[in-house]
Parts: structure tokens; C-alpha cells; sequence
């Protein structure tokens, strides 16, 4: 008789095991799996059209984390929607697997510093090995520290004081992670419309402006500059650093006289030029690389 207690007891164990592996493992999917839909999001997205790198932080660096916490929630109401027989913290689960993540991560990044002041050769493997790393060790520490905080809960007599709060608060943020969607650059709007929205969001594009329009070429073919806005069939990147914001843009630069088409990588600091690496105006059918702009500090190679 006491075999069979035995075993029964073994048995609950294994099952209370799983379950807290399975929700663990569902929340864990959650938190990596919504920041990958975001990365791709801001990268195929309407946003994507013109993108800014800060100079220390990528852009919307700050919308990861918050993307990671909404699927670490949204895995766990899942795995608890989906299981309605075993009932259990929410709040504790996505904590859990958040905190073993952020724990994984950071033993990875004091690991990679760790090795690279041991060593100055960086192979292939070298390097692959540490990417393997930054994606393995969060998942599994997560996971991990999903199935250390996973508290069992009695079944709950109502929907709790307030039930529309935790709701509440992911629409709030699916809001704020998809905000920059609906704010993005209107790459079928009008020349004006195109202007002006580069001149709102996009630090220092009126420094470039000044800069193109007083290209002898430009202003000789297009006479007076009516507007200069960022094409709406081309990607654009821009990207502050130490000597102002770098540019990669391609210009539609409208004139009194005519239309032209500006391809542009520089750094600019307010009217000083650090950088021309290259300029090449298109008008009326012919090209015309621009080796060299007022106000240069630097010529590129």
C-alpha cells in the first residue's frame, strides 16, 4: 500500500512538472516570438520607408523590452485559456520567465566580455558561438525561471476587482508598439506632404536641403527650389554620430524650372558638410556625380 502511495505521489509530481514545463515553455514563445514579429514589423513595415538610428540606441530600442513583457503576458493568459483545469499565477509566470531571460542574457554578455579580454582572435566560430549564445541561454533561462515561479491558484469565484486593468493595459501598449506604423512616412503623399514630414521627423534633413540646393547644377537646372522631399519609392536611412547625422537618402528636388532626382551619402552638421562620399543628380534623362559641396570638411572615399 505504501508502493502505491508511493507511485501515485510520483505521478502527481510528474504531471505538476509538465504543466509548469508547458506554460513555462508557451509564456517563453510569447516573450521572443512578439519582439521578432515587431523587429519584422519595423523592418518590412510602413515605418521602414525612412528609418533614424540614434547614436546610441537603435530606434524605438526602448519598444523590445515592453514588446517582450506584452508576449510574456499574453503567453501566459494563453496557456491558461487553453488549460482550464490547472489554474495558476499569471503575474508569476511571465515575472519568472522575464527575469530568467534578462538573467541568461546578462551571464551571456559578462561571459562574451569575459572571453574577449582572454583573447584577441575572433574566429568564426568564435563569433558564431557568442550569437548562438545570446539566443540560447535567454530562452532557456526563461523557461527556467518560468517553471522556479510557477504558482499553482485555487480556482478563481469571480473575475477578480478589477478585471478590465491587466486588458486594459496590453491594448494600451499594442497601441504604443504600433503607433510608429500609423505615424509613418506618407511615401505616396505629395512632394509638400513628403517635405514635410521629413522636416518633422527626421533630424537635421533641413541642414541637407540647404546643402543640395546650393549645388551650382541643381539650381541651374531647376531654377528657384520649390521643395525637396525624400522619393516615395526608395529607402532611406539616417543616423546620428559624433560629427552630426548621416545621411543615405534619395531626394525629388522640384524647381521653378524642372524635377530632378538627388542620390546622397554625407554627414552633415547643421550648414558644415564633415563628409561627402558621394552625390549623383539625375535631370532630364542624364547623371551627374557631384564630387564635391560648399561648406566640406571632408572628402569620402
Amino acid at each position: 500500500m505504501t508502493g502505491g502511495m508511493t507511485t501515485s505521489m510520483g505521478d502527481t509530481g510528474r504531471v505538476t512538472f509538465r504543466k509548469k514545463a508547458l506554460a513555462s515553455l508557451g509564456v517563453t514563445a510569447g516573450m521572443f516570438l512578439l519582439p521578432a514579429a515587431y523587429m519584422m514589423l519595423e523592418s518590412y513595415g510602413p515605418s521602414s520607408r525612412i528609418v533614424y538610428y540614434g547614436y546610441l540606441f537603435p530606434q524605438n530600442a526602448e519598444n523590445y523590452p515592453l514588446a517582450g513583457i506584452l508576449g510574456a503576458w499574453l503567453g501566459a493568459r494563453s496557456c491558461r485559456l487553453f488549460s482550464r483545469q490547472t489554474h495558476f499565477s499569471i503575474t508569476r509566470l511571465a515575472a519568472g520567465c522575464v527575469i530568467g531571460g534578462f538573467l541568461g542574457f546578462t551571464a551571456v554578455a559578462v561571459a562574451t566580455l569575459a572571453a574577449l579580454q582572454l583573447t584577441t582572435t575572433q574566429t568564426t566560430v568564435f563569433v558564431g558561438v557568442i550569437y548562438i549564445g545570446f539566443v540560447i541561454v535567454p530562452v532557456v533561462g526563461a523557461w527556467l525561471g518560468g517553471i522556479v515561479l510557477f504558482k499553482p491558484t485555487a480556482p478563481a469565484a469571480g473575475h477578480g476587482r478589477y478585471p478590465w486593468l491587466q486588458p486594459s493595459a496590453a491594448i494600451l501598449l499594442i497601441v504604443w508598439l504600433l503607433l510608429p506604423q500609423f505615424r509613418a512616412f506618407p511615401k505616396d503623399g505629395t512632394v509638400a506632404e513628403r517635405e514635410a514630414w521629413a522636416l518633422s521627423h527626421v533630424p537635421q534633413y533641413a541642414s541637407l536641403t540647404r546643402v543640395v540646393a546650393k549645388i551650382p547644377i541643381v539650381a541651374e537646372n531647376v531654377g528657384p527650389i520649390v521643395a525637396i522631399a525624400p522619393t516615395g519609392g526608395d529607402d532611406h536611412i539616417a543616423a546620428g554620430d559624433m560629427d552630426g547625422v548621416g545621411f543615405n537618402f534619395t531626394l525629388d528636388v522640384v524647381g521653378e524650372k524642372g524635377h530632378g532626382v538627388f542620390r546622397v551619402l554625407c554627414t552633415i552638421d547643421g550648414d558644415m558638410v564633415f563628409e561627402w562620399q558621394t552625390g549623383t543628380w539625375m535631370f532630364n534623362g542624364q547623371t551627374t556625380e557631384i564630387a564635391t559641396v560648399p561648406n566640406l570638411i571632408h572628402r569620402g572615399p
